[in-house]
């Protein structure tokens, strides 16, 4: 889940002037810098909303890079629409996270229908869905929010566990190879790939 880096942090306006300069140095500081320059090209990425900056850095090889571009893309996602709708969010996750799963579901729905454009506000219902045992409804709001956020690997493998669930292997396969390929480190969906191969290979024979 999301690692909250400031209480306060709202992401800067996308015109903030930011360069491409300021960005590649970013991310080699993010990369490779040592622990307080990592901290502040993190925070820094998520103010700029530099989420292809932070996509780059997921297939890093050094595993706590990859770790904090992760946070940082959550934080980029959860923050999207600013404070307040990031507290009404948080109240949700609370419920979410204490079993008060159709308050959660409630909280997640209005949210996506006042802000139709935040892919996390859908995909935190598809979250809730999915606890709630309805595969099918969580796949088609997972379908959503890759529409909107093509590189939310969240989605892609959320995607991968629903279609399992509902036996629609192709499309597992497909989800779970994509969110793979994001997030190298999130091994889990290797047996998602590994499982649907299998369940394609005994239809064909």
């Amino acid at each position: 889940m999301a690692l909250r880096l400031n209480d306060d942090l709202s992401p800067a306006a996308d015109d903030d002037g930011s360069s491409s300069a300021q960005l590649a140095q970013l991310k080699r500081d993010l990369l490779g810098g040592l622990p307080m320059e990592r901290e502040v090209a993190l925070h820094r990425l998520v103010e700029l909303r530099a989420e292809g900056v932070l996509v780059e850095c997921l297939s890093s090889e050094n595993l706590i890079a990859a770790q904090l571009a992760t946070a940082g893309l959550w934080e980029c996602w959860l923050n999207e629409q600013g404070p307040e709708a990031r507290r009404v969010m948080d109240k949700g996750v609370a419920c979410m996270n204490g079993g008060q799963l159709e308050d959660a579901l409630t909280i997640f729905g209005k949210l996506a229908v006042k802000y139709p454009e935040w892919a996390e506000a859908h995909n935190k219902q598809a979250t809730v869905l999915y606890l709630l045992g309805n595969a099918r409804g969580s796949l088609r709001v997972c379908e959503e929010v890759v529409r909107l956020k093509p590189n939310h690997f969240g989605a892609w493998n959320g995607m991968a566990l629903c279609a399992a669930q509902l036996e629609k292997w192709e499309i597992t396969l497909r989800a779970a190879k994509k969110a793979l390929r994001l997030q190298p480190t999130a091994l889990a969906n290797h047996d998602l790939i590994h499982l649907a191969e299998a369940k394609l290979r005994g239809e064909a024979g």
